[in-house]
């Protein structure tokens, strides 16, 4: 028995980065899952649907000011400190919430004391998950070394990727088991992931070189507006998915069934982009940066022209396009910035484009109407491409002198 113990001690599980791929590969399942699920909720709970987009996003929101302060908590107790928490997290706040919704279901507990209680998980889960993706981005950068670390930012997120195009099909077919089925595999899941985890070595940090700044600057702005406007665009492109459709298909299920294959569709695209470009590093960091932009640009162009093949080819093309641009900048930032806060100002700034994204919605439909949103995203694409465009040129100039 002690051989076998000094064996697992001496990581007789490979360090290899597809495990933290595993990890990320949750928060993808948890937040797609659950959508798949919210009809089933609304159901249980007799709470509105309304209310429960409010706990969905109430639980994404709290990634914004926690995902930074994880990203520092990662550089000074470690990455393996980091994930363990958030598989905790996520394990607590599945479980709550299946408990609270077994609850209303069962009218022991009534609808204000649900209410809390799904607050609660919801807390536990935006406080402790939004460590997950930039914890194993850090943790794989630091396993592969300064050479290899697009590739390891591109393996963590294939398995996020992974995660969002295996959740909804996951919890659809559980949910033929027991409606609250999708939950509590979203709260046993992580058991595996955190056994496997327990066996990993904590790598020590990369050193910070001498163009890395331990702190925030200005100079890190064009980076970060990067990650918020393509979070912007992308997130306004998904929801300008159900007019468009509905411009050319009347019947609601159609509609439906259309934007689940687009949505399939922009994930492998993704899947393709990390596998086919970022993992096997065939740019370099500024022109990746650079075609990306333009790669998105264009795909959005053609989602804008409004018939059903456009769409499926436009969202391929954009798709491919911001998957190739997420590692561009946050290896741009890394260069700047010490890796474990880059990693979480980066998922802050999605976070904050999503929200602006939020804000944007009502304004653009109430002004322009529903299908002015794919117009939207394809400014904020072109945004994106002239802020890509300078900072190219800029890093060109300063390599230059």
């Amino acid at each position: 028995m002690e051989s076998i113990a000094n064996l697992f001690n001496l990581r007789l599980i490979s360090k290899s980065n597809w495990l933290l791929a595993l990890c990320a590969s949750l928060l993808g399942i948890g937040q797609n899952g659950l959508l798949v699920m919210l009809p089933q909720l609304v159901a249980m709970t007799n709470l509105t649907l309304s209310v429960w987009a409010g706990l969905l996003l109430f639980g994404s929101m709290l990634f914004l000011p926690a995902s930074s302060w994880w990203g520092r908590v990662s550089e000074v107790k470690g990455c393996k400190f980091v994930v363990t928490a958030s598989l905790v997290g996520y394990l607590l706040s599945f479980s709550v919430m299946a408990l609270v919704v077994s609850g209303l279901s069962a009218k022991i507990i009534g609808p204000a004391t649900g209410l809390v209680g799904l607050i609660f998980s919801r807390l536990i889960y935006g406080l402790t998950v939004s460590g997950m993706v930039p914890a194993a981005q850090t943790w794989a950068m630091q396993r592969a070394g300064s050479e290899k670390r697009m590739a390891a930012l591109a393996t963590i997120s294939s398995g996020l990727s992974c995660g969002r195009l295996l959740g909804p099909p996951l919890a659809a077919l559980v949910l033929g088991f027991h409606p609250l089925a999708p939950i509590w595999l979203m709260a046993l899941a992580p058991l595996i992931a955190l056994l496997l985890i327990s066996g990993q070595y904590n790598d020590p940090p990369l050193t910070t070189t001498q163009h890395q700044s331990t702190c925030f600057h200005m100079g890190l702005l064009p980076l970060l507006s990067l990650a918020l406007l393509l979070a912007a665009a992308i997130s306004m492109m998904q929801i300008g998915l159900a007019p468009a459709v509905g411009k050319i298909v009347t019947l609601s299920d159609a509609i439906s069934h259309h934007i689940a294959w687009l949505l399939s569709l922009a994930a492998m695209s993704t899947l393709l982009a990390q596998f086919l470009v970022v993992r096997p590093q065939r740019l370099a960091v500024e022109p990746l940066l650079l075609a990306a932009a333009v790669v998105m640009a264009a795909g959005l162009i053609m989602m804008v022209c409004g018939n059903l093949p456009s769409l499926y080819a436009g969202i391929a093309v954009t798709s491919f396009g911001a998957a190739m641009a997420t590692p561009a900048y946050q290896l741009l930032l890394n260069q700047k910035l010490s890796i474990g806060k880059g990693a979480g100002l980066i998922a802050t700034s999605h976070t904050l484009g999503y929200g602006l994204c939020a804000l944007l919605v009502p304004l653009m439909t109430s002004v322009s109407g529903q299908h002015s949103l794919l117009a939207g995203a394809f400014v904020a694409s072109l945004l994106f491409l002239m802020v890509a465009l300078w900072q190219v040129l800029r890093s060109t100039s300063h390599g230059a002198r």
